[in-house]
């Protein structure tokens, strides 16, 4: 089962819409942050609970930091880099996503057979580290790795960011405020608001409540996380590939495809779809990546 199925399965479960619910505005708003707060819970808290055995390749590689951010909360790294290179790779995980997956450390191996270095790391409230995960927290976690590779000399045209699903957005809203090698999304959305609506037609939801969040205007669904990449992907200056799967039923293809239209007047953002429905990091999409960083990063720095 998809973690991120599952999520929504067992928020179901909270009865959050119960059967009298009373529908008004003031109930429908709350009802739906609960709703979002409850979703990043249970996948908190799924993602604390699964972690995995070191693979082959990595089991003397990974050298374990916790990283303090600058309000002082602790985030657990592990800071890959066995062949001492001087550029690096953050990973920054979906939202059900645990710095061990097997896919993802699959993933690190090959890089790091590529010539970098990886940094992979769980958000706060998330795996080992502590604290509670919202869009602000995120990017403070990610800044602070970022300020932590800059103490190893580490200049920023050698680090490149990779988000995957939810990770996306960290990556796509950190990259717009700082210089990166490249942004590299897998599996993304356009927007918070859009996967709202698409989430709302899969839960388990009174029809009337499921129709309203259909019709609302993006502006008035009440996230806490908002995570607008239309809005913040026009400001990266980096090169950009947005790599997706036709048949994704995690994140439909067109909601990939709508943030790749925002992209248009930059001419830095390649957009590539594959077939299948894989929405997880698969060895296909990893040599999409490194081919896409051979031929448009190396040749953009070069110039």
């Amino acid at each position: 089962m998809q973690t991120f199925d599952y999520s929504i399965k067992e928020v179901d479960k909270l009865n959050i819409f119960h059967k009298n619910y009373k529908l008004n505005i003031v109930s429908l708003y709350n009802s739906i942050k609960n709703y979002e707060k409850n979703f990043y819970q249970k996948n908190a808290d799924f993602n604390k609970t699964n972690h995995y055995k070191i693979i082959e390749g990595l089991e003397n590689a990974i050298v374990n930091r916790i990283l303090s951010t600058e309000n002082d909360t602790e985030i657990d790294v592990w800071d890959i880099n066995p062949y001492k290179s001087n550029k690096y790779i953050i990973f920054c995980e979906g939202i059900s996503g645990e710095k061990s997956n097997i896919l993802l450390q699959k993933a690190y191996l090959k890089f790091i057979k590529e010539g970098w270095g990886i940094i992979a790391f769980d958000y706060r409230g998330r795996g080992k580290s502590k604290g509670k995960f919202t869009q602000k927290s995120a990017i403070t976690d990610l800044k602070t790795i970022y300020n932590y590779l800059k103490s190893k000399n580490i200049v920023a045209d050698n680090v490149g960011i990779i988000g995957h699903s939810m990770g996306s957005a960290v990556a796509t809203d950190f990259c717009a405020r700082y210089k990166t090698a490249f942004t590299i999304l897998i599996n993304p959305f356009s927007k918070a608001s859009d996967m709202a609506k698409e989430i709302a037609q899969k839960a388990n939801l009174p029809q009337i409540v499921s129709k309203i969040i259909q019709k609302l205007p993006p502006w008035l669904i009440p996230l806490q996380n908002r995570f607008n990449n239309e809005a913040v992907i026009k400001k990266i200056k980096s090169p950009i590939l947005i790599l997706h799967t036709e048949g994704d039923n995690i994140i439909p293809v067109k909601l990939a495809r709508k943030l790749y239209s925002k992209t248009t007047n930059n001419g830095n953002a390649i957009y590539k779809e594959l077939p299948g429905n894989d929405h997880e990091i698969n060895e296909e999409k990893i040599n999409c990546c490194i081919e896409f960083i051979k031929k448009q990063v190396y040749k953009t720095q070069n110039k």
